[in-house]
């Protein structure tokens, strides 16, 4: 009997400190999502996000890699992407320091992958758990799409 392999594009979206992970398709991702998100990716800086009120995004980008972080007065949630295993290790470590995780600092997942940091300030903005988890997705997916022949 043969195994099924799933040969659709996938990112590893994994949150930090509860341990979840998951994969995400680019089939479930909507192209309008990445027309929106891709302006907010085309240099480090700080842009509002589109359609959500008094939201803002802290892009830095070096290579392959992004990280970025959603803010209200205080981060909420930070994100990194890793679309290659190039500086992935670095990444990975970077965005576990300071902070209790469930998963393990030394051992990322196959990029290409999404890590989901969730901030103090989610606490005091519990209103934006529903939305963070898809836009975390769309940001990866159109950080992904941006970049010069990717690959996945």
């Amino acid at each position: 009997m043969l195994d099924f392999v799933d040969w659709r594009p996938s990112i590893w979206h994994v949150t930090l400190q509860t341990g979840h992970s998951s994969q995400s398709y680019r089939q479930d991702i909507a192209d309008a999502a990445i027309t929106a998100l891709s302006p907010l990716l085309r240099a480090d800086g700080e842009y509002p996000i589109p359609s959500v009120a008094d939201r803002r995004l802290c892009v830095t980008r070096a290579g392959r890699l992004l990280l970025a972080t959603v803010l209200a007065e205080t981060a909420i949630c930070t994100l990194a992407v890793a679309n290659r295993s190039v500086g992935a290790q670095k990444l990975w470590h970077m965005i576990h320091k300071g902070v209790e995780t469930a998963t393990d600092p030394h051992k990322p997942p196959r990029a290409p992958w999404c890590a989901a940091r969730i901030e103090p300030g989610l606490a005091i903005h519990a209103e934006d758990q529903p939305w963070l988890a898809d836009f975390q997705r769309c940001l990866a997916w159109t950080w992904i799409e941006s970049l010069p022949g990717r690959r996945i």
